[in-house]
């Protein structure tokens, strides 16, 4: 259900609509929701207290609420038109955002006229770009992805580091193969349920489930989709696949030993070394290449979020000035939450933030988020669009068909019958 444009009219007096961000004023609370209580909110919490210092008449209150429960909350306020009950600013997950660009064109307030948006690396601009070009977070976290490796394990087979570069996912496999040879661990792990490796795979070759616009389904005919059914079916076949469901079951994958390397984003740093027993046997490598696609590289993204400001809060430009001075411009705050929370920000230029280039001793004295950042410019742009998740949920019943030995094609084309009806496109 879109908000109707009346409700802008409406609320005329209380939209804030002014080309900059304007320091708060004495007594201003400004309500923030996000989650996770170890990353996300303790990062909020820092930079209210960072914030607060230096504006004493302002309140920085940091509610800790689910992701699901964030977006619950949203629809329902923003459908009802009770915009009374919304924060003043909100973290949205990177691919969801587009939905209420698109649903609710007047809640999120445009920031690329108040804050220099430059400074941001460019998939993150795009992700959170409308269809005009206008631009409406503050890019938080990083999903810079990385292959997390058991360097030992794959010691064992005869490999080293330097056997990583420019791979493709053929060569990746191959020494899967012998990987498990030498040490009975499979290659990587696999939910049926969340296709974020698949993900990682198309974003790579700087491609999506739909358009640049979000207006036409790419499901069919799209070459790193195919590519990525074929290369999960090789993976099934050659016996390289851990399964498990859900995230205390990805944990014990790695953590346990059962797979020899880990696909995710750099968020996932802190519980590869959660297991102190570990340490020194693992390293970071890019992305394996998809094979025969154009444009592929070995970088992408997994997840991440920014921070957005209600346009219809009075004190939006309250909120807009407490991101600029944090977030989006306190270094030494951003170089602080590299240590705190294993924060990979989204700036482009990252040479002041000293803690990238600490030696990681967990990870063989490797520069684990120098090397994060390194790759976080090079990862392609491109619009998650509205329909992410509706439209994974068909591609996740067609890769079970690929995968039971279907025709990658016929499936395919199946599936974009299937999710164009699904989305109405």
């Amino acid at each position: 259900m879109k908000l109707k444009s009346v409700l802008a009219a409406a609320l005329g007096s209380s939209i804030l609509l002014g080309a900059t961000a304007a320091p708060a004023s004495a007594n201003t609370e400004v309500k923030v929701w996000c989650w996770d209580a170890n990353f996300n909110v303790a990062a909020a919490q820092m930079a209210a207290e960072r914030y607060q210092a230096k504006h004493p008449g302002v309140t920085i209150k940091v509610e800790n609420i689910g992701q699901p429960d964030i977006i619950q909350r949203l629809n329902a306020s923003l459908g009802a038109n009770n915009v009374r009950s919304l924060p003043d600013v909100v973290l949205i997950e990177d691919y969801r955002v587009q939905n209420f660009l698109t649903g609710y064109p007047d809640f999120l307030k445009e920031l690329g006229s108040s804050i220099d948006m430059s400074k941001f690396v460019d998939y993150k601009i795009a992700a959170s770009s409308d269809a005009n070009g206008k631009h409406y977070g503050i890019p938080f976290d990083s999903g810079v992805t990385a292959t997390y490796l058991r360097m030992d394990m794959f010691e064992k087979a005869g490999y080293t580091i330097d056997d990583f570069k420019d791979i493709t996912w053929d060569q990746f496999i191959d020494m899967g193969k012998k990987v498990k040879e030498a040490t009975g661990a499979y290659l990587i792990g696999y939910d049926p349920s969340d296709l974020g490796i698949m993900r990682v795979m198309m974003q790579s070759a700087g491609q999506w489930y739909t358009n640049a616009e979000g207006t036409k389904v790419t499901v069919a005919g799209n070459p790193a989709l195919k590519e990525a059914m074929r290369i999960f079916k090789r993976l099934q076949d050659e016996d390289l696949l851990a399964s498990y469901n859900g995230w205390t079951q990805l944990l014990a994958t790695f953590q346990q030993g059962q797979v020899a390397s880990v696909i995710q984003g750099c968020w996932l740093t802190p519980s590869i070394e959660a297991n102190k027993d570990q340490s020194g046997k693992w390293r970071v490598a890019p992305l394996p290449k998809l094979s025969n696609v154009k444009n592929a590289t070995p970088y992408s993204n997994l997840g991440g979020s920014q921070w957005y400001v209600n346009n219809y809060s009075k004190n939006a430009d309250a909120a807009v000035d407490f991101l600029n001075e944090t977030f989006a411009s306190d270094q030494g705050l951003l170089n602080e939450l590299v240590t705190k929370i294993s924060l990979v920000n989204s700036l482009k230029d990252t040479t002041k933030i000293a803690n990238y280039n600490v030696a990681n001793a967990f990870f063989g004295d490797q520069k684990i988020y120098a090397d994060f950042a390194n790759w976080n410019n090079q990862i392609p742009a491109i619009s998650y669009g509205p329909h992410t998740y509706a439209i994974e949920s068909v591609v996740s019943e067609a890769l079970q068909r690929v995968l039971a030995g279907e025709d990658i094609d016929t499936v395919l084309q199946d599936a974009q019958v299937n999710a164009e009806m699904q989305v109405g496109l």
